[in-house]
């Protein structure tokens, strides 16, 4: 009785709130480290107790070395990383959770990447909805198309061919402003060859992204040293938008959707919603025109599937993001990396030369290019955070572990890339770890090798992946070829030891830059 009363007396005092809140707290706490049906697997105390530690982890753009590290500290390949959450770092769980019987369902997080409030091929959850959508645009991903593409008459080559006149362009006119350090920003120039690229080859006609003119109020941003005409694509704070939105994508749908509002409601970005309306009007200019009986393009064949005239523009801007961010940090990535290590892009250029004498060689046959490629996909990886799906209503068991149904779980690129069991030195860019004559740090036994194929998975893996990835792979295949053999990249030097990335759901290089530059 004594204690009831002391209870009934608390509830009645002005500290009521603070005492039921202690109370709640500790009684949710108690519950989730020692009763939840997820408390057998260890993790950080704080992310088993509550969600924010995840979701901060996501804002800061940490989440997966932070997680990474946290795997290797447990010695863990099963990690809880928040109430209802788990990461797997063991390749062996990417054949259940994505590719056995169509992969587990994905996590309510996609519905936080919709285009202006419309489900597109990524985001939507429903796999009627994808497959009618994913099957009538499929045939464009066709190898045998997109090696057409990459031919000296197709798309994809001869919007390479006129980045590498750009970049010898700006290369010269930054020695003209600063001869003893001339700069330019290859970030900004390979997001133009990747956005005209995937619209002229899916849409039958290119964004013009080099066509445009410089924007004054972009330009006045960036120092007069380093400025250059290719860091002001009207498409690029629309791209960026979407990738920074990735630090809220784990927060619930109705708290992420609020929050967008009252963002855009306080504090409006001009620079966004002009970008936004320049990727609209193209969008709906192409789906437009477009003839279904005639065309044989992305909107015209969502269009001749019955989709709306409404979403199919919506679906046109959703891959003319994804077909232009993820691939212009890969090849970036492997720029940067032929910049610091010299002798790689001496071995290649000279693989190339000796290739030159057949000229209708395909280059994903070659060897040393190919190890450059896989090498680039392993560290600049789209999306590297985990591809989250939803555990089915019996779970599955993973090494032992049984993860009960309803559970948020996946696999991290970033964790599987850089294993250090799979790949030795794994923040190092080593190409001769894809190869035969691997040596020192890259050794490794065939059984190893077939779980580093297994483990590159840049463009996630099963019926859910990107549907893209062949054209994004063959892409990087033409751009790096060619740019080695154009030697616009010789005495160059990078500005920064290492990439910073920001680990979002879609991976960005910090302040959206990177650059190289050439000493006198």
């Amino acid at each position: 009785m004594t204690y009831i009363k002391v209870f009934f007396s608390a509830l009645s005092s002005p500290s009521a709130p603070v005492v039921l809140f202690v109370c709640a707290t500790v009684v949710v706490s108690v519950h989730r480290l020692f009763l939840h049906p997820l408390s057998h697997i260890p993790g950080p105390y704080l992310a088993r107790i509550t969600s924010l530690y995840l979701y901060t982890l996501c804002f800061l753009g940490i989440e997966c070395h932070v997680l990474e590290n946290w795997h290797r500290r447990h010695k863990a390949s099963v990690l809880r990383i928040a109430p209802n959450a788990v990461s797997i770092s063991d390749g062996a769980a990417l054949h259940p959770i994505y590719i056995a019987g169509g992969g587990f369902s994905k996590s309510a997080r996609y519905e936080n990447f919709k285009v202006g409030g419309h489900d597109t091929i990524f985001s939507s959850r429903d796999t009627t909805y994808r497959d009618l959508r994913a099957k009538a645009v499929a045939p464009l991903f066709a190898m045998s198309r997109i090696r057409a593409a990459g031919s000296d008459a197709g798309i994809i080559r001869r919007c390479v061919d006129r980045f590498v006149e750009r970049f010898e362009t700006e290369k010269a006119d930054a020695k003209k402003i600063t001869p003893e350090a001339a700069k330019i920003d290859i970030m900004g120039l390979v997001y133009k060859l990747m956005m005209d690229s995937v619209t002229g080859y899916l849409f039958g006609k290119p964004y013009g992204a080099f066509e445009e003119q410089p924007l004054s109020s972009a330009v006045a941003r960036v120092p007069s040293s380093s400025r250059a005409k290719s860091s002001t694509m009207s498409a690029l704070p629309f791209i960026f938008a979407i990738v920074e939105a990735g630090r809220f994508s784990l927060l619930p749908n109705w708290l992420f959707s609020t929050l967008n509002v009252m963002m855009d409601r306080l504090s409006p970005d001009r620079e966004f919603h002009n970008s936004l309306d320049h990727v609209r009007d193209f969008a709906t200019s192409v789906t437009h025109d477009a003839d279904p009986e005639k065309d044989d393009t992305y909107q015209s064949r969502l269009l001749a599937a019955g989709i709306a005239e409404s979403e199919t523009v919506i679906q046109c801007m959703a891959v003319m993001f994804a077909g232009t961010d993820s691939t212009a940090v890969q090849l970036v990535t492997i720029m940067f990396h032929l910049v610091q290590n010299p002798q790689i892009h001496t071995r290649l250029k000279e693989e190339l030369r000796q290739s030159c004498q057949d000229p209708a060689v395909d280059p994903q046959t070659l060897p040393y290019l190919r190890a450059v490629v896989k090498e680039g996909l392993r560290l600049g990886m789209a999306n590297p955070a985990r591809f989250s799906r939803t555990t089915p209503p019996g779970g599955f068991e993973i090494n032992g572990i049984h993860i009960p149904g309803g559970t948020d779980v996946g696999l991290a690129p970033y964790t599987l890339h850089h294993n250090p069991e799979l790949f030795p030195e794994p923040f190092e860019f080593h190409p001769e770890r894809w190869l035969d004559e691997g040596k020192g740090a890259t050794t490794h036994s065939e059984r190893q090798s077939k779980e580093m194929e297994r483990d590159l998975v840049p463009f996630s893996t099963g019926l859910r992946a990107c549907i893209a990835r062949n054209f994004a792979t063959y892409e990087l295949f033409v751009a790096t070829k060619a740019i080695v053999e154009s030697g616009v990249l010789e005495g160059a030097q990078t500005c920064t030891k290492t990439i910073e990335l920001e680990e979002y759901f879609n991976v960005g290089i910090k302040d959206h830059r990177l650059e190289v530059q050439w000493q006198s």
